[in-house]
């Protein structure tokens, strides 16, 4: 039996990632559970059950970070940060350790002491730190489900200028869109289908998890949720999503519904490059390398060869076989608060 020695815990608002480690630091497990927290906090205590039962995970150090206090069930982010941990102490105990950003760690035995500004929405700044323990210089780039994390490193120190959600959307560090549960009315109002321009329709009737898989590229369980119309996750099925943004019905031209897929990529790809210009533009020269993170790595890699520079996966930073790469890919904060919490001592 291995004996676990940190478990990273991401609580996000619509998934809950752990990542455990045995007791050398590497990698024995890691794990997206679908968590829509936006319906209350009953969800996030039912998937840490389902996390904790039948495994060895009570036995381990537990290190949390997270992003759902933004639910719009929360009264306020503060509130949201504090309803989360009572779940947390509940279920993994007032030794559990909060990561609070530039304020290091809380354990739920401080909650007098907690600043919720630095609790909430402090995973972007685990995996910065977990990546500028390996690169001086470096762009670390987590497309997620959601959102998109554009964080420069430069001489081995972080520098973000925005601190929180909102400092972060300001100045293109933070993007609110992902590989998975964007719709795709936030991508464009008109697209080209069969040699014509057409609008698209403001309603979530598809999102860009059904582009990727029309395309091809969306990995294999990436996408935890139910689909816009509850109907399977195939491609034929996103097919007939993609359609009915078009006002459309599925029919033979594939073609057509591929071409159009290929315009709604081209236009989240061109929302994070500019993003990323703009980012950049701040630190001239010093970005050598970026680090991919997220399910939708696929998509930095791309940002990477359009930019010609290096990119390398942010597993790579980690002891990990090979099985287990994607899945810490995609909970890369959960690795990175376990990394941190193992180095803080």
């Amino acid at each position: 039996m291995v004996e676990l020695a940190i478990c990273g815990w991401d609580i996000g608002g619509a998934h809950l990632k752990v990542v455990c480690t045995d007791v050398g630091g590497r990698i024995i497990d890691a794990r997206q559970i679908a968590c829509p927290l936006w319906r209350g906090v009953d969800h996030l205590r039912q998937s840490m059950r389902s996390s904790l039962e039948g495994s060895q995970l009570q036995d381990a150090t537990h290190a949390v970070t997270m992003t759902g206090e933004l639910c719009d069930n929360f009264e306020s982010r503060a509130d949201g940060v504090r309803e989360i941990l009572e779940v947390v102490g509940e279920l993994l105990g007032s030794a559990t350790r909060i990561y609070a950003g530039h304020d290091g760690w809380y354990t739920l035995g401080e909650g007098h002491s907690w600043r919720a500004e630095c609790v909430g929405s402090a995973n972007w700044r685990a995996m910065a730190e977990a990546v500028a323990m390996s690169y001086d210089n470096a762009m670390l780039i987590d497309v997620g489900s959601t959102t998109t994390d554009i964080i420069p490193i430069v001489g081995g120190e972080l520098r973000a200028i925005g601190t929180d959600d909102a400092s972060r959307l300001s100045h293109d560090e933070l993007v609110y869109s992902g590989v998975v549960r964007t719709s795709l009315m936030a991508m464009c109002k008109q697209a080209p289908y069969a040699g014509s321009w057409q609008r698209v329709a403001a309603e979530h009737f598809a999102n860009m998890a059904d582009i990727y898989r029309v395309l091809g590229e969306l990995p294999e369980h990436a996408d935890a949720h139910d689909t816009a119309d509850g109907a399977p996750k195939s491609m034929i099925a996103s097919a007939r999503r993609v359609c009915r943004m078009l006002g459309r019905d599925l029919g033979d031209d594939l073609d057509a519904v591929h071409h159009v897929s290929q315009y709604f990529a081209y236009c989240q790809f061109d929302l994070l490059q500019r993003a990323l210009l703009a980012v950049r533009g701040r630190h001239a020269g010093s970005c050598e390398i970026i680090v991919a993170a997220g399910v939708g790595a696929f998509m930095v890699h791309k940002l990477a060869q359009f930019n010609g520079l290096r990119c390398v996966d942010m597993s790579s930073m980690f002891d990990v076989d090979a099985e287990l790469t994607q899945s810490v890919m995609t909970c890369a904060p959960a690795a990175a608060v376990a990394k941190l919490a193992r180095g803080s001592g």
